[in-house]
């Protein structure tokens, strides 16, 4: 399989690229919706890290965003839970299209800078 990143910041155009190609896209995005939505071991790992933000299960956006506005640490602990979960998911993403020609990856990043 040929694996092809396609970056940006939000609004950037990912989704649109993507769609142009007949063939298996791993949306980053998508899959974080999916883990906050139905993830309990990422609720309850994030719930222990930012007690003050999160709240109930499924996780809200909102909070997420609260949390992030708030401090720039608490990005960094958003990460440190989710991003493990999503290579998980982009591994088995991997193995379950591995004998795909093409395979397109979309990714949004936030500068942490």
């Amino acid at each position: 399989m040929i694996k092809i990143g396609i970056v940006g910041d939000i609004g950037s155009g990912k989704s649109f690229v993507a769609r142009q190609f007949n063939c298996p896209v791993f949306d980053a995005d998508l899959e974080v919706k999916k883990i906050y939505n139905k993830d309990k071991y990422c609720f309850k790992k994030l719930k222990y890290n930012l007690p003050k933000h999160i709240y109930s299960f499924p996780i809200k956006k909102k909070e997420i965003v609260k949390a992030i506005i708030k401090s720039q640490n608490n990005l960094k602990k958003i990460v440190k839970v989710v991003h493990p979960i999503v290579r998980n998911k982009m591994k088995n993403f991997l193995k379950k299209n591995k004998n795909k020609k093409n395979g397109y990856f979309r990714y949004s990043f936030i500068d942490g800078k």
